[in-house]
């Protein structure tokens, strides 16, 4: 297996790519940064768990920030993570670290034939409060993106395995993650409509209650090139622990978040 992952990591090397402007979505898209280029992403959101069981409700405020690196002309290498103010129980919430490595296996120039990469993805037992997932979590994923109408209509499809293991007291969980995001022009190219649903994020498998159950929509501004900003709404079953027959439950959370994007070229 070990071999097997080597030699797809040596290919993913060696395959040319292009990048363009991805999105602030959970359903990623099939480019990566150009060599040497950094983009910085953040996002502010408000967070709301409602209350459920003996688990008491919750609002926090949270802060995002995460950087992609363009390693080589066709790989990308991302990190990322986020902290809260839980404004009931008055305290901190730091979210697991994710480390991400993506490559680009083709690229079309041809209108509605996809671009493909893959991704694969690490997600540390480390972190407290709403935002920690007390596993550690990783993913593997396919990932394609057509374009349509001069860019004007992106559709992107995410497909592959995500796992928790290294849970306290549980058997390792294995999830097929699937998801489809459409990123639509509405004013120009400048003001575009997103939406999206899939089945939890690949780096949290145990918010995977079933196949589209979780959602975002919003909509993106581009000022250039290398920045944007969006606005989102979404909603998604969040895992809350075990009942007595060992079970999984969750409870529907939902957020309404504001972002940011910027990408910097030559920088080192």
């Amino acid at each position: 297996m070990k071999k097997i992952f080597l030699c797809l990591i040596s290919i993913l090397f060696f395959i040319p790519a292009s990048a363009f402007a991805a999105l602030p979505f959970v359903t990623d898209d099939a480019a990566v940064s150009d060599k040497n280029q950094l983009l910085f992403e953040t996002y502010a959101e408000s967070w709301r768990l409602p209350k459920k069981a003996d688990s008491a409700s919750a609002d926090l405020l949270g802060q995002y920030l995460g950087f992609s690196y363009g390693v080589l002309k066709n790989f990308e290498v991302s990190t990322g993570a986020m902290s809260s103010y839980d404004l009931s129980e008055h305290s901190s919430s730091f979210s697991n670290p994710l480390l991400q490595i993506k490559s680009v296996i083709s690229h079309s120039k041809k209108s509605g034939i996809p671009d493909v990469a893959m991704s694969f993805g690490y997600v540390n037992k480390n972190g407290r409060g709403q935002y920690y997932d007390t596993a550690t979590n990783s993913y593997l994923m396919a990932i394609a993106t057509s374009k349509f109408f001069d860019e004007d209509l992106i559709i992107h499809v995410n497909s592959g395995a995500k796992t928790s293991y290294n849970i306290d007291g549980q058997k390792n969980l294995y999830r097929l993650q699937l998801g489809v995001g459409v990123d639509a022009a509405l004013i120009g190219k400048d003001v575009r409509l997103l939406a999206e649903s899939y089945n939890g994020a690949p780096n949290s498998p145990r918010d995977s209650l079933g196949f589209f159950h979780s959602y975002q929509f919003g909509f993106k501004f581009v000022k250039s090139a290398d920045a944007s900003f969006n606005i989102l709404y979404g909603s998604q079953p969040t895992f809350m622990g075990y009942d007595a027959n060992n079970d999984m439950t969750h409870r529907r959370t939902s957020w309404v978040q504001f972002g940011f994007r910027k990408a910097f070229g030559d920088v080192f």
